[in-house]
């Protein structure tokens, strides 16, 4: 009896341990959840990325809204479709493959993944229906959108970027102030002529809200806009035309081709309900982060 109860004791204090936080939900996007479990052999043996907090807060949620997002266009992805591209992956360059070869590949493809069958048939629909979707959203990117002409002063600095401002202000011509000021040759050489942009097609986040959100037609920006952290350069710009339905140029249209499914999913993100267990807000970083408690555990998984 003694050795029965130290063995319940010892399973006990296992299960509090290591199991019981293997088990608790770390994802919740809308109605799905993602335990602490596969977290750990998605990060282990599925490796997207090196990083816990990338496939912690980028990389499983957005595989989570595309599934969850992508019937509502009509974007299905059947068992059968998955069978057969289960065989194309296990089949190589060969020209066949017989079903006990298949069987093989597949028993050592869940053993090298740690994942069940279910898991894995999810992971490669769930590829699937990413890339689905990007093409959906692709082919339906619009033609024409509201867009801005913008010109525009780059400046190293900030002090320079508000002395810039004044001096506009002041009276002085924007177009001759670009050209004797801008670092960027480029439209510097064209007075400060940015061309037509819509939203979304590869202006600088800070830069494209202001003249999106802020700005009217023939007003500069009266704080310099920081365009670039690493370097410290700032923007002064000025809108001289809108347009809230303009052809989109090509080269503008392929960016916005490009960054369809980001987009989309920023979109979903905003829209969705998004929680993680075991995070403590950073002053630091500006973000939650994991307490040290609950990396310290997930570091001790990884190292296994």
């Amino acid at each position: 009896m003694f050795t029965v109860g130290v063995t319940i004791s010892i399973v006990v204090s296992l299960y509090f341990l290591v199991w019981k936080d293997l088990w608790r939900p770390i994802i919740t996007v809308n109605d799905e959840t993602i335990n602490m479990d596969y977290f750990i052999r998605r990060m282990k043996y599925v490796n997207k990325t090196d990083d816990v907090l990338t496939m912690l807060y980028e990389i499983i949620p957005q595989e989570i809204l595309v599934r969850q997002g992508a019937p509502r266009y009509g974007i299905e992805v059947t068992p059968d479709e998955v069978d057969e591209l289960l065989r194309e992956m296990a089949r190589g360059e060969n020209e066949t493959i017989s079903e006990s070869e298949f069987k093989t590949w597949y028993r050592n493809a869940l053993n090298e993944t740690k994942l069940s069958d279910t898991e894995y048939r999810e992971l490669v629909r769930t590829n699937v229906l990413a890339e689905r979707l990007n093409e959906y959203l692709v082919m339906n990117v619009p033609t024409v959108a509201e867009q801005v002409h913008l010109y525009i002063i780059v400046l190293p600095s900030y002090d320079e970027a508000e002395a810039a401002i004044i001096r506009i202000e002041a009276g002085e011509d924007f177009s001759e102030l670009a050209r004797e000021l801008s670092i960027d040759e480029e439209t510097g050489e064209r007075g400060g002529d940015a061309g037509w942009w819509p939203e979304g097609a590869g202006l600088e986040a800070n830069l494209e809200w202001v003249v999106f959100n802020s700005l009217e037609v023939g007003e500069i920006n009266n704080i310099p806009i920081l365009v670039d952290d690493e370097t410290g350069i700032y923007a002064v710009c000025l809108v001289v035309e809108r347009q809230p339905a303009r052809e989109i140029e090509e080269d503008k249209l392929e960016a916005l081709k490009i960054g369809a499914l980001e987009d989309w999913l920023l979109a979903e993100r905003q829209n969705s309900t998004i929680s993680f267990s075991g995070m403590d807000w950073s002053e630091q970083e500006q973000r939650y982060v994991f307490g040290s408690d609950t990396m310290a555990w997930i570091n001790l998984q990884l190292a296994k």
